[in-house]
This record gives C-alpha cells, sequence and structure tokens, in this order.
C-alpha cells in the first residue's frame, strides 16, 4: 500500500459530496456536466453509492485512485444481489492439447505476466472488507451526464446536445481491427498484450479487448466485454487499466455498465484484480506484458477470470431473459479506438500489424468455450472490420505452437481519414 500519499478522509468525502452545488461543480476543472439536472443526477447516484458505506481503511493507488476497503456486506453489488459472489466450483475449460507431439519452439515469442501493477489484489484489503474505487463528484463532471460516464470510450463529452435517452455509446465514432467467428458458445478467453497507445485527454479512447455478443445490432444486441483500454476522461490518467463492460440492450443508456458501477458487476469478496486496476505495459523491442483473461457462463453468470482467478460476474438476471442469458453467438477478438474529433487514436503499440512481435499489439491463445464442453481454439475472419489505413490486422488461425494456438496482430497509427 501506498506510504506516500493520503486519501481524503471518507467523512469529509461525504460532506463535501452532500454540500456541492452545481455552480460550483461547473467551476471544477475540466468540468463539462451540461445542466444543474445532469449534476443534480449524479450527486444523487453517488449519495445512494455511498448510503450506509463505512470503509475501515482507504489508500491511493499507484496510479492516484483511491480504494476503500469497506464491509463486505456494503459493497454496491452485495447489496443489489444480497452478497459478493461465491467462486463456482470449477472453472472455464483449458486450453486444447497441441496439433503435434512435439510443436516448433517460440523462440523469440515470450512475454511475461507479471502481478498487475494494481495494488488490488488478494489481501490488499483486511479480512472481512473488499476494496471499492471511489468515484468522485469532481470525476463524474468531467462528463455531460451520468449516462456519458456510464458510457464505453472516449468522446463521450464531446457529444452535441445529448437527450436523457439517447444512446451514447453507438454515437461516438468506432474504429475496430478484429478477428471474430460465429459459433454458439459459453464464452471464450485470449492472452491479450497489454500497451500504452497515447489517446488525447478527452474526446478519444482506445482499447484491446474481447467481445462475446448475441442478438441482432439496431434490435436486441447484448454483449460482455473485456480487456484493457486508455481513457483519460474515466480515470485522469494516461495508463492503461483493466476493464469489463456490458451492454443488455443494444448499449442503450441505462442498460450498459462499466467495472462496478452500479453494483452489476458482483465481484468475489476481496478478488485476485478489481475491473478498473492500472496495468503495465510492454516495450517496444523489450519486454512484452500479456495477460489471460475472459468470460465462463457457468453457475447462472458470466464469469470473468483474470489469470485463473475468478473475479466476479454478471448474473444472467441483469439480462432480462434476452439472448445471452443461454449463450453467446459470437466471439471477437482485438482492436477498438473512439474519437470525437476528426482525428484518431492509436490502437494496440501504435504500429501495424505487419510489425509483428515486440512492435505490435496482440491476442494470443484465442479460446472459445463450445456449448458442448471443452475449449477449442477459435477460427476467426477479419469479416470486413478494418475500413481505411490507419489500423491493420494479421490472423493466424489453429497454429502448431501450443503458447500461441490462435492468434492475431493488430493496431496502427491512427490519423485523419480513418
Amino acid at each position: 500500500m501506498s506510504t506516500q500519499l493520503s486519501p481524503q478522509p471518507f467523512e469529509k468525502f461525504l460532506e463535501s459530496l452532500a454540500s456541492t452545488r452545481y455552480e460550483e461543480a461547473r467551476q471544477l476543472p475540466g468540468a463539462a456536466v451540461e445542466s444543474e439536472y445532469a449534476f443534480k443526477e449524479m450527486q444523487a447516484y453517488l449519495l445512494d453509492l455511498y448510503s450506509g458505506v463505512s470503509p475501515v481503511e482507504s489508500f491511493v493507488e499507484t496510479d492516484g485512485q483511491v480504494i476503500d476497503c469497506i464491509p463486505e456486506d456494503m459493497h454496491p453489488a452485495a447489496r443489489r444481489w444480497g452478497g459478493l459472489a461465491t467462486a463456482p466450483a470449477e472453472g472455464p475449460p483449458r486450453a486444447p492439447e497441441p496439433y503435434e507431439p512435439t510443436p516448433p519452439a517460440p523462440g523469440s515469442r515470450d512475454d511475461m505476466r507479471p502481478a498487475p501493477r494494481s495494488l488490488v489484489t488478494t489481501g490488499a484489503c483486511p479480512e472481512g472488507s473488499t476494496p471499492l474505487y471511489r468515484t468522485t463528484l469532481p470525476a463524474m463532471c468531467r462528463f455531460s451526464t451520468l449516462a456519458a460516464f456510464m458510457a464505453k470510450g472516449g468522446g463521450r463529452t464531446r457529444l452535441a446536445e445529448p437527450a436523457a435517452d439517447e444512446r451514447l455509446a453507438p454515437s461516438v465514432p468506432k474504429r475496430y481491427a478484429t478477428g471474430e467467428q460465429d459459433i454458439d458458445c459459453l464464452g471464450g478467453s485470449s492472452i491479450i498484450n497489454v500497451w500504452n497507445p497515447f489517446a488525447l485527454a478527452s474526446f478519444q479512447g482506445t482499447f484491446s479487448q474481447q467481445w462475446y455478443k448475441a442478438g441482432q445490432e439496431g434490435t436486441l444486441l447484448q454483449t460482455v466485454e473485456c480487456g484493457w483500454h486508455v481513457d483519460i476522461e474515466l480515470y485522469h490518467n494516461a495508463d492503461p487499466h483493466l476493464f469489463v463492460f456490458a451492454t443488455r440492450k443494444t448499449y442503450d443508456t441505462g442498460h450498459y455498465v462499466y467495472n462496478l458501477d452500479g453494483g452489476v458487476f458482483r465481484p468475489v469478496a476481496n478478488p485476485y484484480v478489481t475491473p478498473g486496476a492500472p496495468l503495465p505495459y510492454s516495450q517496444t523491442g523489450g519486454s512484452q506484458i500479456a495477460y489471460q483473461m475472459g468470460f465462463y457462463l457457468t453457475d447462472s453468470a458470466w464469469w470473468f477470470y483474470f489469470e485463473g482467478h475468478p473475479i466476479g460476474c454478471f448474473p444472467v438476471a441483469w439480462f432480462n431473459g434476452g439472448p445471452l442469458t443461454t449463450k453467446a453467438t459470437r466471439a471477437t477478438f482485438g482492436g477498438e479506438t473512439s474519437s470525437g474529433f476528426t482525428m484518431w487514436p492509436p490502437m494496440g503499440s501504435g504500429r501495424h500489424a505487419t510489425a509483428g512481435f515486440g512492435q505490435a499489439a496482440y491476442q494470443r491463445s484465442s479460446l472459445v468455450y463450445p456449448m458442448g464442453g471443452g475449449a477449442v481454439n477459435s477460427s476467426l475472419a477479419e469479416a470486413g472490420s478494418v475500413t481505411g489505413q490507419c489500423y491493420s490486422v494479421q490472423i493466424t488461425n489453429n497454429s502448431v505452437d501450443p503458447d500461441w494456438g490462435t492468434y492475431l496482430f493488430f493496431g496502427g497509427p491512427g490519423g485523419n481519414s480513418c
């Protein structure tokens, strides 16, 4: 735990939260809250979030975020679901055996999977308590509305006159470099290479992630998603952060959640790592940092696993009987960017897929979990995900290298005319 910085005492934090007025909020650095109504909605959300909460300890994360160790029964997800999650007895299926008895050596294709930079690892909080990142009113007021704060990706504060019922996430322009497979499945996983691409402090986001989808675009699409992203608006720093996300109704406002927002994601007690944690990242031509993560539908929930540890889940009850209640029908792996400008941020490392290992971003050991059980290497197709010259993707399906299986290199520098 950090000994260099001390967080604002929780009691003072609550006092400030309750006493701040809209006129004061508008004067905060970077404030973009669009109206007094939007401000009061944010304030009410936070007051409800922290109602009855009394942390046993608070400390400052390596990236400056404040962590409160709160009694397990006070966690917003515990209040919503009647307790924190209990990990399934069995984890996701294992990767398939190599296709050849003696596969070729991976050579220079080595990567590191260190403990996350985050202090939020098992045992970070005292027994009986669990970590919760502190959400502050100044941080929330950097967004136009509460819905914009909860939406996925950059560009949220640049939207023109957003209405209360506007579908914020799809209205932000996005670009992709991905591989996908149409398959009825119970989720999947990959080992995701982490980088720290440059993004502007506002109006941009850049991702490396997985999507597990069911339903149809434009009607009722449901997803669970995970990976890392750079979102300076959200975290107020330029580090890559672990994230989870889900939508139950085509990214409509009120039907998507990011990380621990709203208590929808139900974590285990004192998890190995918490969504929102900062991650170490790769160096060009040097150490390559990568983490295994993914989702597995079991015990009536979409369980998120990180480095083999059960972190928490999106209960299927939240999906209101929709298509993702029983299975996903498409698995997607790769990169995404969003921008409110004509100029687009880098994706991955900022290098094109052809740059290869040590230069370009990758995901390897890409697996899906078929309905019949087990795990298989995914069989990915680009399916027109890349438009323009800003980004690219190269996919290798079912390689004989047991450490790489199906993998893809992707990314690019961004720029104009993407």
